[in-house]
């Protein structure tokens, strides 16, 4: 756009524009984190219109956790926004979201002119945009930036027509992006948390507790159910990061997810999720009634998590620790194995202390006063997160060298004396693990980085060999 003539307005748009990112649908998400009836009082606010709905959820949301100094910016359109102002030119943010946050934008980016916005009444997309672009500038008398075809009326309008995205028609430019966009397939591995999978695998416990692992039938069941349990739980962390958007943003790593870095359109993810869901519990009763009640549970489970728990210190990682179990549990109902009270005393301290692991490694990262985001600790809740863990870890363990020592072990393992070699590793994977985080060097999720570390893999072939001397 050099060498335009400096009496030409540069036009650009904010949302997919401007921004990776919808601003209505980030204020849907941040105002229903607080209001679990939103979806149905937004249903009603519909039939007052669009621009009504978009005032009456920006407000919500602006109230709420809804951070406009996190969202997403396509830096390759501001760079051309501070450019042609740097050349005299006047800069407009013209936008169908409502004026409270496209001023707000405005305001962090101090780089915009004039702000066209809805108001509340006027919904300012598409031919309203035109019409009130024409009105202040004259046709083809400004230059305009959008993304979707709801700009295709405005481009006709406009001196010159520039797309940010595939919405290309005819006499449009494309202003390319320096960011290297990684593929499809690898936005959704990691918006479907594919990796995270892993620890599905806990619903095969039961079977060889139990076992009854040369029985095909049990086989079906469990990996109906494992598959229902990947489903759910891709799922569940699509709606996590639907609500988390701006505390993600905040976090060293967590900011480079799909959505909060907007390379998926939230709608897009919504549905996903959605079908996730309805799929996931589908399989699993199919398996039987209390597979599909127990994940129905997970769900509800993470459901209050999400919306509330997750933000309340202890009660998070008591809850992270439950719906580990859970997977037990259900692996346990699809065969219709007994729950052994030694496995569930075991799973219960065992992952709290993992999930107390995975506070610590954000918590030891962090200032004594400085809060981490999105969550009810600060820093120096790191010692009783350290000291309560590594506690749990031991706990673990006692359970565990309880139930060797107690005669059912006796009647399950012909050999239980190598289940003390098995005591033996476990126990040093879990102080290693502890270790590592203390010092910083492991991942925020201590079961991925498990799931990279040699040593952990060297650790699990070892306690499943002892399981196997010992049967």
């Amino acid at each position: 756009m050099t060498g335009t003539p400096i009496n030409i307005p540069l036009v650009v748009d904010l949302d997919g524009t401007l921004v990776r990112t919808d601003t209505l649908w980030e204020s849907f998400f941040a105002a229903w984190a607080n209001d679990v009836w939103l979806p149905i009082t937004t249903f009603f606010l519909l039939f007052k219109g669009r621009a009504a709905l978009k005032r009456e959820l920006s407000s919500l949301a602006l109230d709420s956790r809804f951070t406009i100094d996190t969202l997403p910016i396509n830096e390759t359109v501001l760079a051309s926004v501070r450019e042609a102002r740097a050349q005299g030119r006047t800069t407009v943010l013209a936008t169908a979201a409502d004026a409270s946050v496209a001023q707000a934008v405005a305001k962090r980016l101090e780089c915009f002119d004039h702000v066209f916005a809805s108001d509340g009444a006027l919904n300012l997309k598409g031919n309203n945009k035109t019409a009130k672009l024409i009105a202040e500038f004259g046709e083809k008398r400004f230059d305009y930036i959008g993304d979707s075809r709801a700009d295709i009326p405005v481009w006709r309008a406009a001196r010159e027509a520039i797309t940010v995205s595939n919405v290309q028609p005819s006499g449009v430019v494309r202003l390319d992006s320096a960011i290297e966009k990684a593929s499809a397939i690898a936005v959704w591995t990691k918006l479907l948390r594919v990796r995270h999978w892993i620890k599905n695998v806990l619903v095969f416990v039961a079977l060889f507790a139990a076992h009854r692992f040369t029985e095909p039938l049990a086989w079906q069941q469990t990996i109906a159910t494992f598959i229902a349990f990947c489903a759910v739980c891709s799922g569940i962390y699509i709606f996590n990061d639907l609500f988390d958007l701006s505390s993600d943003r905040s976090h060293p790593s967590k900011q480079f997810r799909p959505l909060a870095a907007g390379s998926i359109a939230l709608p897009t993810a919504l549905i996903v999720a959605i079908i996730l869901l309805a799929g996931g519990l589908g399989i699993a009763f199919k398996v039987n009634l209390w597979v599909g009640a127990t994940i129905l549970f997970y769900c509800a489970v993470n459901a209050i998590y999400t919306l509330h728990a997750k933000r309340v210190a202890v009660l998070d990682v008591s809850i992270l620790a439950g719906l580990y179990t859970l997977r037990i549990v259900a692996g346990a109902v699809a065969i219709s194995a007994p729950l052994s009270p030694w496995l569930f005393a075991f799973s219960v301290f065992a992952f709290l202390s993992l999930a107390l692991l995975k506070r610590a490694i954000d918590l030891n990262r962090l200032a004594p006063d400085e809060k981490l985001s999105g969550r009810g600790y600060t820093g120096r809740d790191a010692i009783f997160v350290n000291v309560f863990g590594a506690g749990s870890a031991i706990a673990a363990v006692l359970v565990l060298s309880l139930y060797i020592a107690a005669p059912q072990a006796t009647v399950l393992y012909r050999n239980a004396v190598w289940l003390w070699f098995a005591l033996a590793v476990i126990l040093f994977w879990l102080m290693r693990m502890w270790y590592l985080a203390m010092r910083g060097a492991s991942d925020d999720d201590p079961v991925l980085f498990a799931t990279r570390d040699a040593t952990s893999w060297a650790c699990v072939a070892l306690v499943a060999a002892c399981f196997v001397a010992a049967t």
